[in-house]
């Protein structure tokens, strides 16, 4: 999530969705794709991630998500196929992180720090979804 965003943006509470990930083989064409269906906005992303993070918008809306090219230097050996990602927010990741995991969730990615954007973790829930827990506004010390 862009920094310059949290400013002008409700912070989200403990429960409610706050942000859409899509992972997908072809940024470029992706990208056009939900210029052309819904009138996105394409700014590039301001926190810098390590890789091409492109975030989308409604005109004079602030971001409601991301998307990337999935690759081997983010996912891995085996490559996931496209999907949608949607984060939760959590007052507290790793908390948040072993409940479900006491009430039967598998952790995909345990909490880390992500620099500007606050402490994140994906979980598989026990029917096989996924979703990510965030907690934003910086990173815990």
């Amino acid at each position: 999530m862009s920094e310059a965003t949290a400013p002008e943006m409700e912070m989200p509470k403990h429960g409610d969705f706050c942000w859409t990930e899509i992972a997908i083989n072809d940024l470029a064409a992706c990208k056009s794709f939900y210029q052309n269906v819904f009138g996105w906005e394409m700014p590039a992303s301001k926190v810098d991630v390590g890789m091409e993070y492109q975030e989308f918008n409604l005109p004079d809306s602030y971001p409601m998500g991301g998307m990337y090219q999935i690759s081997h230097e983010i996912c891995g050996e085996e490559l996931p196929p496209p999907h949608f990602l949607n984060y939760i927010s959590v007052d507290n990741v790793d908390e948040t992180t072993a409940k479900a995991f006491d009430l039967g969730a598998k952790i995909i990615k345990p909490g880390i720090d992500v620099p500007n954007v606050g402490r994140m973790s994906i979980i598989q829930d026990p029917s096989g979804g996924m979703i990510a827990f965030i907690t934003l506004g910086g990173n815990p010390e």
